[in-house]
């Protein structure tokens, strides 16, 4: 069983004013996309792919090959998060992997723990979704039956919350706040 994982990381961080989220440095040392990939690994991921576009694709790809892992460009990310989501799982479905993390990187605080609760959840549901004090959090981990939708979802009207959301999601409840925890504003960095 092979597990991987898509990394959304084509945001243009307007809400932040301006700045690519993946290159934000964490309270932890390294940068967004440094400790997704890291927890990432921790975990048994093999392959990783991160989706990037303008206009920091080429900063964040660049930043993406020194942790040697795979880059997809979006090159129009303004179409929405469905539209980096299906490119992911594009890519993905070129792959072995069986598993896969679907990680917007804007979350770089997830615990290890609540990957290893998710995938020992998984069984054979189609997604296995943490949730923290009843809100849903990230990332999912999705099983290899969802990558042919999952690629498809930027023509649904709701992207991959379609998709998920017709699954058979098992909810895993877990006590990360970083699951939960986006950062959107400056005042999610503290």
């Amino acid at each position: 069983m092979t597990l991987g994982a898509v990394i959304l990381a084509a945001g243009a961080g307007t809400r932040l004013g301006g700045v690519a989220k993946a290159l934000l440095p964490t309270v932890h040392g390294g940068r967004f996309l440094d400790h997704v990939v890291e927890t990432a690994r921790a975990a048994g991921t093999e392959t990783i792919v991160v989706v990037v576009g303008p206009p920091f694709g080429t900063d964040v790809a660049a930043h993406a090959g020194t942790l040697g892992v795979g880059v997809v460009e979006n090159p129009e990310p303004a179409r929405g998060m469905a539209s980096s989501i299906a490119l992911g799982f594009a890519a993905l479905l070129e792959t072995a992997c069986d598993r896969a993390w679907l990680w917007p990187v804007d979350h770089p605080d997830v615990s290890l723990e609540t990957l290893r609760a998710l995938l020992a959840a998984l069984g054979d549901h189609a997604a296995a979704k943490p949730i923290v004090g009843g809100r849903g959090g990230h990332p999912p981990l999705i099983a290899r039956r969802l990558f042919d939708a999952l690629a498809g979802c930027a023509a649904s009207p709701n992207g991959a919350r379609d998709v998920l959301g017709g699954a058979d999601t098992i909810t895993v409840d877990v006590r990360d706040t970083g699951s939960v925890h986006d950062i959107d504003a400056p005042e999610d960095l503290g």
